[in-house]
């Protein structure tokens, strides 16, 4: 069974050192996120676990606050199983072969259940939520949430950013993808969605919530297949076996996607790296927390590598696939940091004939409708290596004949360049090596077989 203790046993042995307790008292309202983006300039991304913070209503956390859990390609590697250094295309194929699986859930007693262990107040306000960005509106939760289809009974399973507006309400801002669905089918029924919050689980958990499935998929079935075990489950304090939780999660907040209500939500520092801009966005009403003992408060340095990368090392395995699937000889894909983990595909092939790169490119457009701009390369180029991509394109793409632009496609709502808009323009760049272009041979040193003095 995993979650988030077998993690931190994992994480402690694969990389010894990398988990640093900061016993120093630090204030949920920026103080925190200040230091892991001090860290960050530093380029360090330790797994940190803040032990004297305070709530939201003032007084000292019942709970200590983990971060940086996803805050490295080694990082995620380890949620897997992985070592640390396996954090390039061995984590992409991992991810494709986990993906593929299914694992039907298991349904356990209440007694049994870890995040059972207390029922508390369903007040927010006793909770160390953090204030991320200094023009934040004020305190998120950036957790992921759960939901049954009302129609089909599948679940889903996702990240949404959710302002906390007061003890008991919290506003939710989705893309219009699969719970934005739900919701407005109950709200047709002026019925209101039965929703829940996980606060920390193992981080494969939270890398399936972000595995690309179709809206008639189960997504608990998926996270299990991920995590290669099936997912615990326990019925909710709210809605009993209308919706089903995460039994082995550290704290579930539990509420209802209240319709017709809506709520000021925004601005937020996202994943773009700009504040989403404000807007009216429905209401949760909270009705239940229930929690560990002693159990820990997981949250997102939001609109920063750990953010970037939970969106996008997921994702990289589907598209790979998806690729796969058109243009079998593909060797890798990554979407770098640098395009916020969604904007930015590059993708490598053992190249055949001409078109080849755009076709892997249009496969890529489809298995993400957040890719903006697609680089293709030759497979001596290692996608993971930014330089290499970087180099590839200034020497071997010609503007007028390597470069495609499509118009008025399906993107993000956050996108910055066109905010609230769920379209905009997408771009292809063929960088591999043009048959008709006689390319002199790159240059190559001679592999040294000594030791290094």
């Amino acid at each position: 069974m995993q979650d988030l203790r077998t993690y931190l046993e994992t994480a402690r042995r694969l990389a010894p050192g990398n988990y640093l307790e900061i016993t120093e008292a630090h204030d949920i309202n920026l103080e925190v996120c200040a230091l892991v983006g001090k860290l960050e300039k530093q380029r360090r991304y330790p797994l940190l676990c803040f032990t004297k913070i305070n709530d939201l209503s003032g007084e000292p956390s019942k709970f200590p606050i983990l971060m940086n859990a996803f805050a490295s390609r080694g990082a995620c590697a380890m949620a897997l199983g992985l070592p640390p250094e396996k954090s390039g295309l061995d984590l992409v194929l991992e991810f494709q072969r986990r993906e593929a699986r299914r694992e039907k859930p298991l349904v356990i007693r209440r007694q049994e259940a870890p995040v059972k262990e207390v029922v508390a107040d369903p007040n927010l306000f006793h909770l160390p939520i953090l204030t991320h960005h200094l023009e934040d509106k004020g305190p998120y939760l950036t957790m992921t949430w759960s939901a049954r289809d009302p129609d089909t009974g599948v679940y889903n399973s996702s990240f949404h950013r959710c302002y906390v507006r007061d003890p008991n309400h919290v506003v939710m801002f989705f893309e219009r993808r699969h719970l934005w669905d739900y919701y407005v089918r109950a709200e047709r029924r002026n019925e209101p969605l039965p929703v829940a919050c996980v606060i920390g689980h193992h981080p494969a958990y939270y890398l399936g919530n972000c595995v690309l499935t179709g809206i008639t998929e189960d997504e608990y079935e998926s996270i299990g297949g991920l995590m290669g075990e099936p997912l615990r489950l326990v019925p909710s304090e709210t809605f009993g076996e209308e919706l089903l939780v995460p039994a082995d999660a550290e704290m579930i907040i539990e509420g209802r996607l209240l319709p017709q209500e809506r709520g000021a939500e925004g601005p937020f520092g996202d994943f773009t790296g700009f504040y989403g801009a404000a807007s009216e966005s429905p209401m949760v009403e909270i009705t239940a927390i229930t929690h560990r003992r002693d159990a820990y408060c997981m949250s997102i340095f939001v609109g920063h590598p750990e953010h970037r990368l939970l969106g996008a090392i997921p994702k990289e395995g589907s598209i790979y696939r998806k690729v796969q699937s058109i243009v079998p000889t593909v060797t890798g894909v990554c979407l770098p940091i640098s395009g916020a983990g969604r904007f930015h595909c590059y993708i490598s092939i053992e190249k055949r004939c001409d078109g080849e790169p755009k076709l892997a490119a249009m496969a890529a457009f489809t298995a993400s409708e957040l890719i903006k701009h697609v680089i293709v390369v030759d497979h001596d180029i290692d996608v993971y290596d930014e330089e290499q991509v970087l180099w590839a394109m200034a020497s071997r793409v010609d503007a007028a004949t390597d470069i495609e632009i499509l118009n008025r496609v399906k993107g993000s709502r956050l996108d910055p360049v066109h905010p609230g808009k769920d379209w905009g323009s997408k771009l292809i760049i063929d960088a591999c090596e043009n048959d008709d272009i006689d390319f002199p041979n790159r240059i190559a040193t001679a592999e040294y077989r000594r030791e290094i003095p």
